[in-house]
């Protein structure tokens, strides 16, 4: 069951967004949330293709080749973990961001 939403809650959300129709007003938040994420995403798979000096797709396949050195050391498999979960989080929030466009 949906809740009602608050009018404190709409007033903000209409002054932040300038929308008085709450769909509107939640849209636009969303995007702005998803434009935010998606940047600090970019910049964080930026600093990894920076560490390795490589893109994600050939990093991916000279891990999966056994060709990163040190891929087995804590920190290289912590990277390729989180390199791995940015990119699927960037793709999940792209199809979302189209989706409210």
């Amino acid at each position: 069951m949906a809740e009602a939403i608050s009018p404190q809650l709409l007033k903000v959300l209409t002054d932040v967004t300038g929308e008085v129709q709450l769909d509107s007003a939640l849209r636009i938040i969303d995007r702005d949330a998803i434009e935010h994420r998606l940047k600090q995403i970019a910049e964080r798979i930026r600093a990894l293709e920076d560490k390795y000096r490589i893109p994600h797709e050939k990093f991916e396949e000279l891990f999966q080749a056994g060709e990163i050195p040190h891929q087995h050391s804590y920190e290289v498999e912590q990277d390729y973990l989180e390199w791995e979960g940015l990119i699927c989080r960037q793709r999940r929030l792209s199809e979302a961001w189209d989706w409210l466009r």
